[in-house]
């Protein structure tokens, strides 16, 4: 159990760490952006099909897939129509694998019939239709999986150590929701207010359930709107 919470928290750091290293880079095209998150899906996908299944490996791969697919999608602008289209093709082909309506397979990754993926690929959609600016979308890219992979690690280092404070929310996860959403809020903000948002997240995302990005999607929208 701790090998698997040791190895989860290296290969979330090393990923952390080529996305920061491709975001500090030459600006790319948005057809290079686009490339890059197909390939990224497939890159996960092909690497799931490669090694046996593996609860603690899917889990960490829906999570790199989440967070790395929000890293493109960020790069994108949902002003150019072509950019829109893709961001709906990916949507609506991932949405209808997840709920066995393609005749490609599940990801093998993925779980089947999962609401919590069918509502974030509806909720960036939705964004992309609203035409509203991607970069406001960050926290629920980023804070969402780090609170699940860094709850997990935690729980599988140190046990009941780092407690259940509500549902089968951990302390530690609820930390790491609130810490990446402080940091990834997008938009001129002051500390009070920051910190301010970031909690209000961290309790949405922790009573939201299944629809947990949903709800921190609203927090930060909300307080986007009354800064």
């Amino acid at each position: 159990m701790a090998r698997n919470g040791y190895a989860l928290a290296a290969f979330s750091a090393f990923a952390a760490a080529a996305a920061a290293v491709w975001v500090r880079g030459a600006p790319r095209s948005p057809e290079d952006i686009m490339l890059a998150i197909v390939c990224w899906i497939v890159f996960l996908e092909l690497s799931a099909r490669s090694r046996p299944h593996c609860d603690a490996t899917a889990f960490a791969t829906r999570k790199l897939c989440h967070a790395g697919c929000g890293l493109g999608i960020m790069q994108l602008d949902p002003h150019q129509l072509a950019q829109r289209v893709f961001v709906w093709a990916i949507a609506a082909s991932s949405i209808l694998m997840t709920w066995g309506l393609s005749p490609v397979p599940r990801f093998r990754f993925a779980r089947p019939d999962d609401v919590g993926v069918t509502a974030y690929l509806c909720l960036v959609s939705a964004w992309f239709y609203l035409r509203l600016p991607p970069a406001i979308l960050a926290p629920v890219f980023f804070a969402d999986p780090a609170g699940a992979v860094f709850g997990k690690a935690a729980t599988a280092l140190l046990g009941a150590a780092n407690a259940r404070w509500y549902s089968n929310k951990s302390v530690v996860g609820s930390a790491a929701v609130l810490a990446f959403t402080y940091i990834t809020i997008g938009f001129p903000c002051s500390l009070l207010q920051r910190g301010a948002i970031s909690t209000a997240a961290m309790v949405a995302e922790a009573v939201g359930g299944e629809y947990d990005n949903l709800a921190l999607a609203a927090v930060v929208l909300l307080g986007w709107l009354c800064v």
